[in-house]
């Protein structure tokens, strides 16, 4: 600009929905990782739980505009207010039905996903077949994170209102198939579910994961909905 005047800048509130994929994986005890891959942004949010408070920080590839708030802790509700002021928007509105291009899926289980999420420690991840299961269920990958993850350790797990199970379909199948897993069976909900597989130890720290570092991830999974807006 050669001279000063008013000026707006805008931006769509809506660019970097919807995400390409997602990733919520365990760094410890009451601590994660939340890693979403949007359009025009690599988003990871570190949630971590200390004896005196309850913080989340951005991580980002992309520094430039952003330097005043990557590395900072914040509350959950104060980085998600300075993310939107400084143009990244990954959070769900009321609005956001009507502007984003998405695979519809009750809200019922949805939420009660994002609930037995919180509640343990293993990690979670997108699945290509979450499209394809309809709108009464969700797909999405789980594997046990106490040692390094290994490509192959990964299970996709179907859940519905009714009941969840292992499925026999890998990330890397050429089909769907709702077919159940040998060895495997039907449990009421995904917290049952999972109970079943996980090794003793993470069955210990998820026990006593911290309820502040619980509502933290709750609370940032309902204000991105990664199983439906991805």
């Amino acid at each position: 600009m050669d001279s000063f005047y008013a000026f707006t800048l805008l931006q769509d509130s809506y660019a970097n929905m919807p995400f390409h994929s997602w990733e919520l994986r365990p760094l410890g005890q009451d601590s994660a990782l939340l890693t979403i891959t949007a359009r025009t942004h690599n988003v990871m949010l570190h949630l971590l739980h200390r004896i005196w408070d309850n913080k989340c920080m951005l991580q980002s590839d992309q520094e430039r505009g952003l330097n005043h708030i990557l590395g900072q802790w914040m509350s959950p509700s104060v980085l998600q207010k300075a993310m939107v002021s400084t143009g990244v928007n990954i959070f769900v509105n009321q609005y956001s039905d009507k502007y984003v291009t998405r695979k519809r899926k009750r809200t019922l289980i949805e939420h009660a996903v994002y609930e037995q999420m919180a509640l343990l420690s293993s990690a979670f991840s997108w699945s290509q077949w979450n499209t394809q299961c309809g709108q009464e269920h969700l797909v999405l990958q789980v594997c046990e994170h106490l040692d390094p993850v290994q490509e192959d350790s990964w299970c996709v797990y179907l859940l519905g209102t009714r009941r969840c199970q292992r499925l026999m379909s890998k990330e890397h199948s050429e089909a769907f198939s709702p077919e159940l897993d040998s060895g495997s069976e039907f449990h009421s909900t995904f917290l049952h579910m999972l109970g079943d597989d996980m090794s003793r130890a993470g069955q210990e720290q998820a026990r006593h994961s911290h309820h502040l570092f619980v509502d933290a991830v709750h609370r940032l999974l309902c204000a991105t909905r990664p199983l439906t807006y991805s």
